[in-house]
């Protein structure tokens, strides 16, 4: 476990106020710049989500379908001979099911995983709901952390969550459409974190990051 980071005589443990626009003034650090915001891209965000969320639905659901076969991935899928041949339908109520619990469980687990590696990390955590995101966060106010550390606590739950939930897949049983629609969610879920690592190739070593709310990030790049 590294060091506790430098909190400012902060609070982190709980989430800030919003800055109040163009009043608020991030802190300083000796030997570095001003802080400057980290704006997420909507345009690559989308485009991510276009990308890998599609892949990741048709891989997941093919190995489901592989290894414990297609009724057990897709039980709410069914088929009805007719005179004529045969019809497809989804029952709405299991395919509910599986995607409320699903859903569920993602979440929790994303971000708990997200939390956990911050803890080991040294840093105060905080959980919460950004509504103008429309998303859950796992967030560190008031505490600098370095490129490193802020790489290893945003891929956490990748590259934790997929090895356990493909290895879950290759045992038969009524989970597997639960685990392969909930690996879907995680890595859909992912793009944003995904999209802090490119970020994070472009900046010199040594940069800091700063979080003032769910919504407000600093950059501090090294004089």
């Amino acid at each position: 476990m590294s060091s506790p980071p430098d909190r400012g005589g902060q609070n982190p443990a709980r989430a800030p106020a919003p800055p109040d626009g163009a009043a608020y003034e991030p802190p300083t650090r000796a030997g570095y710049r001003a802080g400057t915001p980290f704006r997420y891209s909507a345009v690559t965000l989308t485009l991510l989500s276009v990308v890998v969320s599609p892949v990741a639905l048709v891989a997941f659901a093919w190995l489901a379908t592989t290894t414990a076969g297609f009724e057990a991935a897709f039980p709410f899928v069914v088929f009805e001979e007719t005179a004529e041949g045969f019809t497809v339908a989804v029952d709405g109520i299991e395919f509910g099911t599986v995607f409320v619990v699903s859903l569920v469980g993602t979440v929790v687990l994303h971000e708990l995983v997200h939390g956990l590696a911050f803890r080991s990390l040294g840093f105060d955590v905080s959980f919460g709901v950004a509504p103008r995101l429309g998303a859950f966060y796992t967030a560190i106010f008031e505490q600098f952390q370095t490129r490193r550390q802020l790489a290893i606590a945003v891929v956490a739950p990748l590259v934790v969550l997929t090895p356990i939930g493909v290895l879950l897949l290759l045992v038969p049983g009524p989970h597997v459409p639960f685990v392969w629609f909930a690996l879907v969610l995680n890595t859909g879920g992912a793009v944003g974190d995904l999209f802090v690592v490119w970020r994070l190739r472009g900046l010199p070593p040594g940069t800091l990051f700063y979080d003032v709310d769910a919504y407000t990030s600093y950059v501090y790049e090294p004089e």
